[in-house]
């Protein structure tokens, strides 16, 4: 499943409409449950572990971490990976300025342009 979603994503699917593909194939999200959430789905497209590396906590500070790359073998190619966080940042509404302010792009992307699956 973890395949699939990161295919979707990349072919224009939302994140909302992974979650509609997944329920109309009757998937279960991670924890059971009929229907998967925003987070769940986001989560799984924000995961770095999905390509075998881990970032791993220094022991009493977890704001510092390092990354143990190939740790396991990967469920997804790190250049997926890579291409799917270019293209959440792409689809994002959220900009952020230089001075550090956060604002809102005037446009929003649609799932709907060019997408055939």
């Amino acid at each position: 499943m973890v395949r699939d979603i990161f295919d979707w994503y990349l072919k224009g699917l939302s994140i909302g409409g992974i979650i509609k593909r997944l329920k109309s194939k009757g998937i279960k999200s991670p924890k059971g449950k009929d229907g998967w959430s925003k987070r769940a789905v986001k989560s799984t497209l924000t995961r770095q572990k999905y390509t075998g590396d881990v970032a791993i906590a220094v022991p009493g500070n977890a704001s510092y971490q390092y990354l143990n790359t190939d740790h396991h073998a990967g469920i997804i190619s790190k250049e997926t990976f890579d291409a799917v966080q270019i293209e959440m940042a792409a689809r994002s509404n959220v900009e952020v300025l230089e001075d550090g302010t956060v604002i809102r792009k005037k446009k929003k992307y649609s799932s709907k342009r060019g997408v055939k699956l």
